[in-house]
C-alpha cells in the first residue's frame, strides 16, 4: 500500500490540486449553460482559477527539496501571473501545458470576473481597440475547450502524488502538524510558538 509523502509543500501543493480539480468541475458543468457574454466569462475565470492552481501545484512539486516559506513566497510572489507560474513549473519535463497555457492565458485576468471589467476588456465602445478579441478567445469554445484539456492533462499527471494512504506512524502524523503549524506562522509573520 502506497503511502502519501508528508511535508508541509507537498501538502500546500495538494491543497491547490484540489482546488484546480474543483475549478475545472465548476466549469464542466456550467460551461455549455451561459446564455450571455459576461456569464461565459465568468465560467471561464474558473478555468482561469483551475489552470492557476495547477501550475502552483506543480511549482510547487518541483521545490519540495526547498525551503517551504520560501517556495510558498515566490509561488504567492506570481500573484495571478499565469505566464510567471508556468515558468515555475517545472514538475513535468514536457512543457508542453505550461507552455500552452502560458501563451494563451497570458493577458487574461481574474478580474474580468466582474462584469465592468469584461466589458472594458472584451467589448469596449471601439471594438478595434478591445485588449482581447472575446470571439477568438473566451467566445470560441473549441479554444476554452483545448484550455481545458490542458488543464485536464496537467491534473491527471499529478494526481498520483496525492494518492494513497496516511501514514499511521503518530510520531509522525503529529510532527507534521507541528511542521504546518510552525509554517503558517512564518507566513504570517508571526513568531513560532515554542
Amino acid at each position: 500500500m502506497k503511502i502519501k509523502p508528508a511535508s508541509v509543500l507537498h501538502s500546500l501543493a495538494e491543497h491547490y490540486h484540489h482546488d484546480a480539480s474543483d475549478f475545472l468541475d465548476r466549469f464542466d458543468v456550467l460551461w455549455e449553460s451561459q446564455t450571455h457574454k459576461t456569464g461565459r466569462i465568468k465560467t471561464f475565470v474558473d478555468l482561469l482559477m483551475g489552470c492557476e492552481c495547477e501550475l502552483k501545484a506543480h511549482a510547487i512539486l518541483s521545490r519540495l527539496q526547498d525551503d517551504a516559506v520560501e517556495t510558498y513566497k515566490a509561488v504567492k510572489a506570481a500573484g495571478h501571473r499565469i505566464d510567471r507560474i508556468a515558468d515555475m513549473s517545472t514538475f513535468m519535463t514536457d512543457r508542453t501545458h505550461y507552455d500552452y497555457l502560458k501563451d494563451h492565458l497570458s493577458g487574461l485576468s481574474v478580474l474580468i470576473r466582474y462584469s465592468f471589467d469584461a466589458y472594458g476588456t472584451f467589448f469596449p465602445f471601439d471594438y478595434d481597440h478591445a485588449d482581447i478579441n472575446y470571439s477568438k478567445t473566451i467566445g470560441n469554445s473549441s479554444w476554452a475547450l483545448q484550455i481545458r484539456d490542458h488543464l485536464r492533462r496537467m491534473i491527471e499527471a499529478s494526481n498520483d502524488e496525492f494518492t494513497g494512504m496516511v501514514s499511521d506512524d503518530i510520531s509522525q502524523i503529529f510532527d507534521q502538524e507541528d511542521q504546518m503549524t510552525s509554517f503558517m506562522e512564518k507566513i504570517r509573520n508571526k513568531s513560532p510558538k515554542r
